[in-house]
């Protein structure tokens, strides 16, 4: 042993002996020099992208991360704390001031702080009584808005002045509630009527559209359906000077949308009131299916491009108009002067079309554009985007969350990005000929509206697949096929329209849009009915969303090879988003619908109705089915009392309606899904999920492992937001108080006692979220 020791040693030795006397350390110093080229390199692109004033348009995605560490919290944070952060913040940045570096990021991390500050603001000033539980009740209030829907409805959403019996401090400040049939009512008249109410409903899905939330920030406590009883009261006695300008506002736009509806007529009729008023309600579910196979259904949204052409075309009728004088084109600001005309008329437009969030984002870009035309700077900088992002998530924090920010603002910072690789390039000579020089500027238009739509496709792509789960192909072709004419023949005549309504004479102006509009439908109509004009692509979850976001960000906020890097996020976010989990069961907030996993790979819904509810066309279109399944039911078995289905792996799920059905089915299921208040004994047999459990949970996703359930609920049970209502009034037993569901970290299902919800059915789909997602 000992000279096998002596042996190896001799040979280690004469191995090391080969080598070149301080080769490791040549190795070492090698790497250390690549290292510190890496760095060097890094560091002389940072100096460039500072000189060039890149490093402020970092600011707004700072204050964008601030908001989203706000709304992503379980528990509501205390003011003072958020106050607190800032400073601490502030404090840091005042230390960080002399160094470059330091200072910047110092800088980031206080306008992260803002953000959260701002998230918290923006709470404390929307915060209002949410409706404790479901009740009948008749209310009375004013109308501030009406909305007409398909099938001649109506939504109203009403200022409430009184409801049932509820006193002042529970008392919803607005209610919103669909109606049909007479009477006629108008925005501003006081109303009364009877509808069963309940508290706006979280998300069908956990990671979804949380529609609690947005209600929350509009001032919506209470949604209603079923109403009867329903009486026009007339005007009110007194009312303050800004409800009044409101209440007429909201008339002048009544009425221009049916003026425009019955001037058009048909489907083109409903397409062209979403245009100019914004009221997209009646437009029929085949148009709207075929604008967005199309990958057109943006056009039906005053935003970015709606305002822009409004406000454009103003603009150069403004300063065609003033250059008609010689004098005043010699000896006047004309381009100023024109400016304002486009900014006054885009202030029009948006109260006009209702202020919707997404108009409001596109008027702030729009007149922070038109102002530094005013003040002599370029209205098209990277840095007015950066301003306008800043402005509107200042004044609505909350729009962050929701898919019109997110698409907007990455689809207007890709077409930033693209138009200022372009804008040093030097001009090619022109032709010769004047022929030549048409065509050139016919297949440079041609070109400019297929780089825009793909620019703008690719950035906002990442963003449709995570909140709508589809994806258009052929959107390049008919956006290319459409523009042209939006651009050319429908906006302007929009502008035209607007202005000769107030003499009458805009007849000429609106038959004209309506050919317009007959002709981007039949774009519409033909693009989608391609072979796979649209397919559906599984929900992925909230990781590789960030990814794509920062990816986005750093991609179009650097303007020197660093931008590259943006691969790394980008390629990561893809390979999380091609392979989601997928849920084996979808249970609904209310117990009543649940949807399985069938053998073949789709979800199966289970429930009396439930394929044709909203909670289903939410789930399926999240699992990217496309269409939606019909076979898979085939071994789903329903009665009067509940359903079973069969599980992947082996077991049944159980949804029990009914008591008499609920000894059974804990009994032989492996899961039991039940609105009811499941018997103590049931969790010993099988997974239980009933009412209490979901009273604080919500909708619930669960995935199957082996012989227990794994869950993702769509609200943290062991905290509360303002917008999530108030707690149960039952509280969970000992058992559920040491369950914890997460949005985020799945936890095992065990088992909750106590009946703590109504289950009244709903006799409608009119769901509370269904119209606006």
């Amino acid at each position: 042993m000992a000279e096998r020791r002596s042996d190896h040693t001799r040979g280690g030795r004469s191995r090391a002996a080969a080598l070149p006397a301080g080769a490791g350390a040549r190795q070492s110093g090698w790497a250390a020099v690549l290292a510190g080229a890496a760095g060097a390199w890094i560091g002389a692109r940072f100096v460039e992208e500072a000189e060039a004033g890149r490093l402020a348009l970092w600011l707004p995605v700072a204050f964008a991360l601030g908001v989203s560490v706000y709304f992503a919290a379980s528990n509501e944070p205390a003011l003072w704390a958020a106050f607190g952060l800032v400073g601490a913040t502030g404090v840091v940045a005042w230390a960080a001031r002399r160094g470059f570096t330091t200072a910047w990021l110092a800088l980031c991390l206080l306008f992260v702080a803002l953000g959260f500050l701002g998230g918290k603001l923006a709470t404390e000033r929307a915060t209002a009584p949410i409706l404790a539980g479901a009740m009948r009740a008749e209310i009375v209030g004013r109308v501030i808005e009406i909305e007409p829907r398909a099938r001649g409805m109506r939504r109203l959403t009403i200022e409430i002045d009184a409801f049932g019996k509820l006193e002042a401090d529970a008392r919803p400040h607005k209610a919103r509630v669909a109606i049909a049939g007479k009477p006629e009512i108008a925005a501003g008249d006081q109303v009364s009527l009877t509808a069963f109410w309940r508290p706006p409903e979280g998300p069908v899905r956990p990671g979804g559209y949380d529609f609690a939330r947005v209600a929350f920030f509009k001032g919506v406590g209470a949604t209603g359906f079923g109403a009867r009883d329903i009486r026009n009261l007339g005007p009110p006695a007194r009312v303050g000077m800004a409800a009044a300008a409101n209440a007429g506002l909201e008339r002048l736009r009544q009425r221009l949308t049916d003026r425009v509806t019955r001037a058009i007529g048909g489907a083109e009729g409903t397409v062209a009131a979403a245009l100019v008023t914004g009221v997209e309600g009646p437009i029929p579910q085949n148009v709207q299916d075929e604008l967005r196979g199309a990958g057109l259904s943006h056009i039906l949204s005053i935003s970015g491009l709606h305002m822009a052409l409004v406000a454009g075309a103003l603009f150069w009728l403004a300063r065609a108009a003033l250059a008609l004088a010689p004098r005043v084109a010699l000896m006047w600001p004309v381009k100023q002067i024109a400016a304002l005309v486009a900014l006054a008329g885009a202030t029009f437009y948006l109260a006009l079309s209702g202020a919707e969030v997404a108009t409001q984002r596109s008027y702030v870009m729009i007149a922070i554009a038109f102002l530094a035309i005013i003040v002599g700077r370029p209205a098209l900088a990277p840095r007015n985007f950066a301003l306008a992002a800043l402005i509107v998530l200042a004044i609505d924090p909350e729009s962050l969350m929701g898919p019109s920010f997110q698409m907007s603002f990455a689809a207007v910072a890709g077409l930033v990005a693209w138009f200022e690789t372009r804008r040093d390039r030097p001009p090619a000579p022109p032709p010769a000929d004047r022929f030549g020089r048409i065509r050139r500027k016919i297949a440079a238009a041609v070109a400019l509206a297929i780089m825009t739509t793909l620019i703008a496709g690719f950035a906002t792509g990442p963003f449709a697949a995570y909140h709508f789960h589809r994806v258009t192909p052929y959107a390049v072709v008919g956006n290319a096929l459409a523009e042209p004419v939006i651009g050319l023949i429908v906006m302007p005549s929009v502008v035209a329209g607007l202005l000769l309504a107030p003499l009458g004479l805009d007849g000429l102006a609106w038959a004209v849009m309506g050919q317009g509009l007959s002709l981007v439908l039949a774009i519409a109509r033909e693009v989608s009915s391609w072979p796979g004009a649209e397919g559906g692509l599984p929900a992925f979850g909230e990781g590789a969303m960030l990814l794509f976001a920062f990816g986005l960000a750093w991609l179009c906020l650097w303007h020197t090879t660093l931008r590259w890097f943006a691969l790394v996020p980008l390629t990561l976010a893809t390979v999380l988003a091609a392979a989601p989990a997928r849920p084996d069961v979808a249970v609904d907030a209310s117990g009543r619908f649940a949807a399985v996993r069938a053998p073949s790979g789709e979800l199966a819904t289970l429930g009396p109705g439930s394929g044709r509810s909203f909670a289903a066309k939410v789930w399926i279109a999240a699992d990217g089915a496309d269409p939606p399944p019909k076979g898979a039911a085939s071994d789903v078995r329903c009665d009067r009392d509940g359903c079973v289905a069969p599980l992947i792996g082996g077991g049944l799920v159980a949804l029990s309606w009914e008591p008499s059905a609920l000894e059974e089915d804990c009994r032989r299921a492996a899961l039991v899904v039940t609105r009811l208040t499941a018997p103590p004994g049931c969790s010993t047999t099988a997974a239980v999920i009933d009412a209490t459990v979901l009273a604080s949970t919500g909708s619930l996703s669960l995935f199957r492992y082996g012989a227990t359930f794994k869950a993702v609920a769509a609200r943290d049970p062991t905290g509360r937001r303002p917008w999530s209502g108030t707690s149960p009034s039952t509280a969970p037993p000992v058992e559920a108080s040491t369950l914890t569901f997460s949005a985020q970290k799945p936890k095992e299902i065990k088992h909750a006692d106590e009946l703590a919800v109504d289950p009244t059915d709903d006799p409608e789909d009119e769901a509370a979220g269904e119209e606006d997602q």
